[in-house]
């Protein structure tokens, strides 16, 4: 695919997504054209491309223990939210139960 033919689909693709703000562009459907020009050319780029890449496995090992460590920190600051959170909400609910009792 040369250079005029992305531009022209470029700016194909921008004047469908201008148009989705309309009503106009509502009632034809300018979502389902956008997703269906991105899928077609994401696929003719990753089929032309499969083919050349290659992954070494010193890469993959890094990604994957990246991967661990950022999961590991997610879960870590899930638990550390819920804490918190739970924490506050014992405290509300107790504030209410002594204000309502006259405390």
């Amino acid at each position: 695919m040369n250079r005029k033919t992305q531009l022209a689909e470029a700016v194909q693709l921008g004047s469908v997504t201008g148009q989705q703000d309309t009503s106009v562009g509502k009632a034809l459907g300018g979502k389902a054209a956008v997703v269906m020009a991105v899928a077609s050319g994401t696929a003719m780029s990753s089929g032309m491309a499969n083919a050349a890449i290659t992954v070494p496995p010193e890469m993959l090992e890094v990604f994957v223990d990246l991967a661990t460590a950022f999961g590991t920190l997610m879960a870590a600051g899930a638990v550390l939210f819920g804490v918190i959170r739970g924490g506050v909400a014992l405290f509300k609910i107790a504030s209410r139960i002594f204000s309502a009792a006259g405390a």
